[in-house]
C-alpha cells in the first residue's frame, strides 16, 4: 500500500513539475504585496520611511494599479529618490528640539548660556506637530513672552533659534517643505547707552564680595567676556609679558586673541597667583576647584548693583566700560576693535558711545574754534576800515 501512495506521488510530480514553484511565486507575491490593505474601497500601502511607519493612499481601487505604485514607491525610497511623505504631520517640535540639540546645538560656542531659550520653546511648542506650528502659533508664543516682560532682544535670540531648526529640518533632514515666517521683533537692536563713570564703578567696587570684586576688576580693565574670565586658566596668562592670550576656540569670532593686563587687573592677578599655589588651574575657581557657576556670579552681581544703588546695568556691561573708557582716553577705533576682539569697526561704535558729557564738549570745542575764528575776522574787517579810512 505505501508503495502505490509513494509511485502515485511521483507520477504526481511528473505530470506537474511546476506545482511547487507555482507556490513559492505565489508566496512572493503575496510577502511583496503584504504593504498593501484596503481602506473601504481604496487600496492603501504601508512601509517604513527612516525608522518611521508611514501610511499612504494609493488613490486608486484597481489593485493591479496599487500595487505598482506601491513597488515605486518602495524602489524609490531604495534608491533615495523618494521625499513625498510629509513628515511635517507626523514630527513633533519635541522631536526637532532633540536632534537639534543632540546634533548641531551642542556644538555651538557659548551653548550653555542659551539652554534656557531652547527649553522654554521646547515647553511651548513641544506638543505639537510640525505641520501645526504656524505664524499665528508662533505669534502665541511671542505675546506670551512679553506677557511676561521679555525683552525683543531676549525674543529675537530665540527666535533665531527657532528659525535655524526649521532651516534645518527643511533642508538638512528633510521633515518639512516648508518653514514657517518667523517675523523678528522691530527696534530690538537699538544701542545701549550704558556704563559706569569711575566714581560709580568704584562705588561697585565696594560692595562686591569675596573673589566677586577680583572678577568685577578684570572684567573691566580687560574687557573679557564673563564666560572667558571664569573659565580662565593661569597658562592662558603671562604676567612677565602682561597680557592674556585666548586661543580661536575660545573667542567669539574664532579668532585668537591678545589683551594687554592695565595695571588694576595685574595686581588682582598677581596677588591671586601667589595665593593659588597650585590648587586649581582656573584662575577663579570655587571650593571644589572648578570655575564659579554664571548664575552664581549673576545673582551675587545683582546684590552688589542694588548695594551701590546702581540702576540699569548687567555684568556685561562691564565690558562697555572698558570700551567706553579706553576711547574716552583717545584710542582710536581700529585698536579698540583689535582690543575688544572685533573683526571690524561697526560692532565697536556699539560698545564705544560717548556719553552726552563728551558731545557737549565737542560742541564746547566747535563753538570755541567759530568764536575765535569769528573774532579774527572781525579784527580783519575793522583793519581793512582804518586802512581804508
Amino acid at each position: 500500500m505505501l508503495k502505490k501512495i509513494l509511485m502515485i506521488r511521483r507520477i504526481r510530480n511528473i505530470i506537474h513539475p511546476t506545482g511547487s514553484q507555482t507556490h513559492v511565486k505565489v508566496s512572493e507575491r503575496r510577502k511583496k504585496n503584504m504593504g498593501l490593505y484596503k481602506r473601504g474601497l481604496v487600496w492603501w500601502m504601508r512601509f517604513t520611511y527612516k525608522g518611521q511607519q508611514v501610511r499612504k493612499s494609493t488613490e486608486t481601487t484597481d489593485k493591479k494599479l496599487a500595487e505598482r505604485i506601491y513597488h515605486k514607491v518602495k524602489t524609490q525610497i531604495t534608491e533615495g529618490k523618494w521625499f513625498d511623505v510629509d513628515e511635517g504631520n507626523q514630527r513633533t517640535f519635541e522631536e526637532l528640539a532633540e536632534k537639534y540639540e543632540t546634533q548641531v546645538f551642542r556644538e555651538l560656542k557659548g551653548w550653555r548660556s542659551s539652554i534656557s531659550y531652547l527649553n522654554q520653546l521646547k515647553d511651548f511648542f513641544g506638543k505639537y506637530r510640525l505641520a501645526e506650528i504656524t505664524p499665528a502659533r508662533i505669534d502665541d508664543f511671542r505675546q506670551m513672552r512679553k506677557n511676561k516682560g521679555v525683552k525683543p532682544a531676549t525674543i529675537n535670540r530665540q527666535f533665531k533659534i527657532l528659525r535655524r531648526m526649521f532651516n534645518l529640518a527643511k533642508k538638512r533632514w528633510q521633515w518639512i517643505k516648508e518653514t514657517p515666517i518667523i517675523e523678528m521683533e522691530p527696534n530690538a537692536d537699538v544701542k545701549r547707552v550704558r556704563h559706569l563713570s569711575f566714581d560709580e564703578f568704584n562705588k561697585l567696587l565696594n560692595c562686591c564680595e569675596g573673589k566677586l570684586r577680583d572678577i568685577v576688576i578684570v572684567a573691566a580693565w580687560t574687557g573679557l567676556r564673563q564666560s572667558n574670565i571664569l573659565n580662565l586658566k593661569w597658562n592662558q596668562v603671562d604676567l612677565l609679558a602682561r597680557v592674556i592670550v585666548l586661543s580661536s576656540e575660545e573667542t567669539k569670532n574664532n579668532e585668537s586673541l591678545r589683551i594687554p593686563i592695565a595695571n588694576p587687573a595685574y595686581h588682582v592677578l598677581e596677588v591671586t597667583m601667589k595665593k593659588n599655589n597650585s590648587k586649581s588651574p582656573y584662575v577663579f575657581y570655587s571650593d571644589d576647584g572648578m570655575p564659579f557657576k554664571a548664575g552664581r556670579i549673576q545673582i551675587n552681581f545683582k546684590k552688589a548693583l542694588r548695594r551701590a544703588e546702581i540702576e540699569d546695568f548687567r555684568f556685561h556691561d562691564l565690558r562697555h566700560c572698558f570700551a567706553s573708557w579706553n576711547r574716552q582716553s583717545g584710542v582710536d577705533l581700529d585698536t579698540l576693535a583689535e582690543l575688544m576682539g572685533h573683526k571690524d569697526t561697526r560692532m565697536t561704535r556699539r560698545y564705544a558711545h560717548i556719553t552726552p558729557v563728551h558731545l557737549k564738549k565737542a560742541v564746547e570745542l566747535l563753538e570755541k574754534s567759530y568764536s575765535e575764528y569769528s573774532t579774527k575776522l572781525a579784527q580783519s574787517n575793522i583793519d581793512v576800515v582804518k586802512q581804508t579810512a
